[in-house]
């Protein structure tokens, strides 16, 4: 009851936050509990289902390869990915449509837990790095489900977070089944908050999984006359005009595309981009006419972020300028593109300091070093093939954390 409490409190200050923001989608009544007639059909046969809970985009590009090793490990299973935010959410259903059931995560009461938990039925629950649900892990508990955290880590910022509710978090980390972290420090971390130490177990980043080529879309960017590309992914706000003002140093060089992290911003930075005194094109009316030299394309549609990284002549990774925290660098880095990130990237710390080591990415401090940055890469061709290629060394020196994960949940397979 007192996790219904929380919860409820924080659901009154969320929910309007989501009708508000536009963040509600499709099939958002599954969250509480309200499950369309087909859905309940396609999983009432009795087949032995493994549930995975990915948030948002970055972890579930990263259950793409385990969710195929667990159809080629054991065919038979129906696989059921939950997922939190809307961009995920529209993501998932189109990644994995055709080897998942994808639908919105539960809201942690308990009354939407145990009915998510009769309607799946699975014979083990996975989640995606650290998220901690009290009511649901208490409803899998109580059915004798396995709960599997895998690719776990806890930041800077959520270790504070935690330690804030420590009292409450031994009983709840205790229902887990295994914990497999990233790495060593995070593996201290969550046996520090009082998860059962024989149940933590490093076994590296999955992230760092080979990326197919396979994923990637046909894009037709033929607009860009053989110039250099320089793509600025999951950017934050107060970035995009940093990177805008740099861009105009060097718009005669390279084009210029915008990912943003929420593509729901792409309208105001359309407006910012015109304010700036450049021309601006959505990526989604690309296809339908010519793009002039100088126009700054900013993407308002998901799931092409990584094959724009393909295409790419040198990518600057979002929120590290601006906001803090960071994105993941590995997915321009399987590519073997040249990565620019600013300071702020304590969310990816770990994966951070083994590209540093190997002087496999330009970490810059501000938006003059970025000027700086930009200007060497455009100029140096040998530059941009050298730092591609130890990027994507750094890659291939740190994979079989997938492997290493499956061998020890296969048990449960």
């Amino acid at each position: 009851m007192f996790f219904n409490f929380l919860f409820f409190l924080y659901a009154l200050i969320y929910l309007p936050y989501l009708l508000l923001t536009g963040r509600w989608y499709k099939d958002y009544g599954c969250r509480f509990g309200i499950f369309p007639t087909s859905l309940k059909e396609r999983l009432k046969g009795g087949d032995s289902v493994v549930w995975i809970h990915a948030v948002s985009v970055g972890e579930i590009m990263a259950i793409v390869p385990l969710i195929a090793k667990i159809k080629a490990f054991s065919p038979k299973d129906t696989v059921v990915v939950t997922v939190t935010t809307k961009t995920g959410y529209a993501l998932a259903q189109s990644k994995l449509s055709s080897s998942a059931v994808v639908i919105p995560s539960p809201l942690d009461f308990s009354w939407v837990t145990k009915s998510f938990v009769r309607l799946i039925h699975p014979k083990i629950y996975i989640a995606a790095e650290t998220e901690i649900w009290p009511n649901l892990f208490n409803s899998l508990y109580q059915q004798h489900i396995p709960i599997v955290i895998i690719n776990g880590r806890i930041s800077d910022v959520s270790l504070g977070r935690y330690k804030m509710i420590q009292f409450l978090l031994k009983g709840i980390l205790g229902k887990v089944s295994l914990f497999c972290m990233q790495g060593d420090l995070h593996a201290r971390r969550i046996v520090e908050l009082g998860a059962p130490a024989d149940r933590v177990v490093t076994v590296g980043n999955i992230k760092f999984e080979d990326l197919s080529l396979t994923s990637q879309q046909v894009l037709d960017l033929s607009f860009l006359r053989n110039r250099l590309l320089w793509v600025a992914g999951s950017t934050h706000p107060g970035e995009e005009e940093i990177i805008l003002n740099v861009y105009r140093r060097f718009k005669d060089d390279c084009s210029l595309v915008i990912a943003p992290r929420h593509v729901e911003r792409s309208a105001s930075i359309v407006k910012l981009v015109e304010s700036q005194g450049l021309k601006a094109v959505r990526f989604s009316q690309v296809s339908s006419g010519v793009v002039s030299p100088n126009t700054v394309v900013v993407v308002d549609t998901i799931g092409q972020l990584r094959s724009l990284y393909a295409k790419a002549s040198f990518v600057f990774v979002g929120k590290s300028l601006c906001v803090g925290g960071g994105h993941n660098i590995i997915e321009p880095a399987v590519y073997a593109k040249p990565i620019v990130i600013g300071p702020l990237m304590a969310n990816f710390r770990d994966i951070t300091a083994l590209f540093k080591a190997q002087d496999a990415v330009l970490q810059v401090h501000d938006d003059g070093q970025l000027e700086g940055a930009v200007g060497r890469l455009i100029n140096d061709e040998k530059l941009r093939l050298e730092l591609g290629q130890k990027a994507l060394e750094v890659v291939r020196a740190n994979q079989g954390a997938l492997d290493r994960t499956l061998k020890l949940i296969e048990k449960w397979l």
